[in-house]
């Protein structure tokens, strides 16, 4: 037997119409009383109280004395003019401005709608702004000059398959023994590392660091998906840090590719975890920046063909987006402050 809970309850009122109070004029100058005209009319006396209150007028006698009396013409006229200012109002037209730089940073910068709404939050430009579910509700009905096309992740289509596990005999220390600090992201200088393949996975490929705490992205292109290239290129990217790269580089976790099969002994000074084999989702931070340099460089692209300045570029936009878990700080920034805490 299924039970269905909600917490919203049933509108138990509704409001006075012409003729109910054409009845309470009635009835108030027969004298009945107001517990009786609540009654008859099957309304709460607190109801017929606040009517009272909304239709009475002040009225002047022929010996000039005060008195006040209610009408139901007037409370039918105070009640329209309430409901006509209790709507919300429509404020397509007040946010102008904040939906054209919306536009221009979804077009322009390829920014996701609720980024370009959080750095507009985050540094005050507009006075006015609606919610990210409300500029996705204006680009569904056409509002404004953004279609799904122009955002990435509302047209891809990923085809699940489903995949025998085949279990490979893991080297250096499996991720289920990497520290809780680690696994929850408290601590600073612990990475990971991915390659992303050329068409037909020949030719060079993309490898990619990233820090787990502040999602900060390195990016070197490698010759080939060897043990040999991805040696060279890690150390491309330690020496950019030559003295603190024992602080800044604590762990690296790794899928089971044969790339990285012997890191450990190449690079004693840090641990390395190697995630389960087709658990994609342990490095979850890797996946989701992989998807971010797939906007610039669609899967079955010629990485020959894409130069060094095009995948500085493409790091850099990374590491400058705003991000929604950071309170629409960028990468950079927080890197820099954890860098300079262990300088």
């Amino acid at each position: 037997m299924s039970h269905v809970h909600s917490t919203i309850s049933k509108r138990s009122f509704k409001h006075l119409t012409p003729i109910q109070r054409g009845q309470i004029q009635a009835l108030l100058e027969q004298k009945v009383a107001k517990t009786h005209i609540a009654k008859q009319l099957g309304i709460s006396r607190s109801t017929l109280y606040y009517e009272l209150k909304r239709g009475t007028a002040e009225q002047v006698n022929q010996y000039g004395k005060t008195y006040y009396r209610y009408f139901a013409d007037t409370g039918q006229l105070v009640y329209e003019q309430r409901r006509k200012h209790s709507r919300h109002p429509f404020k397509f037209a007040l946010v102008q401005p904040f939906l054209q730089y919306v536009t221009e940073q979804i077009k322009t910068h390829h920014l996701s709608p609720d980024a370009a709404r959080g750095r507009a939050v985050r540094d005050k430009r507009f006075p006015h702004v609606v919610s990210t579910k409300t500029l996705y509700n204006y680009i569904n009905l056409q509002l404004i000059p953004v279609k799904n096309i122009d955002l990435p992740l509302r047209v891809r289509l990923r085809i699940s398959r489903r995949r025998a596990r085949r279990h490979r005999r893991l080297t250096g220390s499996s991720i289920e023994q990497r520290p809780e600090p680690i696994n929850s992201r408290k601590e600073f200088g612990h990475w990971e590392i991915d390659t992303i393949v050329n068409a037909r996975n020949q030719g060079p490929v993309l490898l990619v660091l990233d820090e787990r705490m502040t999602r900060k992205r390195h990016m070197v292109k490698i010759e080939h998906k060897t043990v040999a290239a991805v040696k060279q290129g890690l150390q491309q990217i330690l020496a950019q840090y030559p003295d603190t790269k024992h602080l800044v580089f604590k762990s690296i976790t790794s899928d089971n590719g044969s790339e990285f099969a012997q890191l450990t002994e190449h690079f004693p000074s840090i641990r390395f975890y190697y995630a389960h084999p087709y658990s994609s989702f342990e490095r979850g931070t890797n996946e989701k920046q992989n998807s971010l340099v797939r906007r610039f460089i669609p899967k079955g692209s010629d990485l020959a063909k894409v130069s060094s300045k095009t995948i500085a570029m493409i790091e850099h936009w990374i590491n400058e987006l705003p991000r929604k878990i950071f309170a629409y700080e960028d990468a950079e920034s927080k890197f820099q402050i954890e860098l300079s805490r262990v300088s």
